[in-house]
Parts: structure tokens; sequence; C-alpha cells
């Protein structure tokens, strides 16, 4: 079993190369959550899809010009970032999540701008907890 939240990102401009996220639990992103983001103990696995702004979420919209290439866990319990990166396809990244004992995980999501200046982008660890809803 998976769950799975749905990203809005946008440049953060008072931080160059950091990403403000919203996070939803819908694809037409009208059912905003906030981090901690909950899951199922025995979901096993979290995604995040990026989708692009949609009006009924941003009253301006912008067309989305980022891709989804990845993340990288960020340990809650410690100050070590895993360097491995797991890998995003199609705009979205699956992390597992241990099933047998209830965690709080953070997870740094990138993003690549598309066009001539490609830059990377980081966002602010969301956590993510696994504890019955």
């Amino acid at each position: 079993m998976s769950h799975t939240f749905y990203v809005q990102a946008g440049a953060l401009s008072v931080e160059p190369n950091r990403a403000v996220c919203a996070y939803y639990t819908d694809y037409a992103c009208t059912q905003r959550v906030e981090s901690p983001l909950k899951i199922p103990q025995d979901a096993g696995v979290v995604t995040f899809v990026l989708v692009p702004y949609l009006a009924s979420a941003n009253p301006s919209p912008t067309p989305n010009t980022w891709l989804l290439v990845g993340a990288v866990d960020d340990r809650v319990d410690t100050p070590a970032i895993d360097p491995s990166m797991t890998l995003a396809a199609a705009n979205a990244v699956s992390i597992a999540m241990p099933t047998t004992q209830q965690v709080q995980q953070g997870v740094i999501l990138l993003f690549s701008s598309q066009g001539a200046n490609t830059q990377l982008f980081a966002s602010k660890d969301p956590i993510i907890e696994n504890n019955d809803l």
C-alpha cells in the first residue's frame, strides 16, 4: 500500500536555490496538509507527486516550469542528511517507510528548473509520520 501527497512548488525569493512547497492530499490541490505529513503505519511507501499550480488553489496561477528530480532522506533524530538520492520518475518520487515501528522521517525534495539556466532547488524538509491516522 502507498500513500500519496501532491506538491506545488515555487521559488523562495529570500533564499536562493530554496523551494517553497505546499502539500495536498488530492490532485486538484484543494485539501492542504501541513507538516508533519501523516500516513498509516502500514503504508510502507510515501509518494510525492509534483502538480502544476491550479487556479483553484492559487488565485494567480503561474505555469510550473520545474521538474521533481528526486528526494534525500533527512533523519529527524540526527543532524546527518543521507547523501544518496532517490530519483524521481515522471515528476513523482517514492520513499520507503517502515511498517513495524512508528517513526518520523524528514525528506528534502529536489527540483530542477527547465530552460537555458537550469538550477536545482531544495525544499525545506517536511516531516513524515507513519502512525495510525
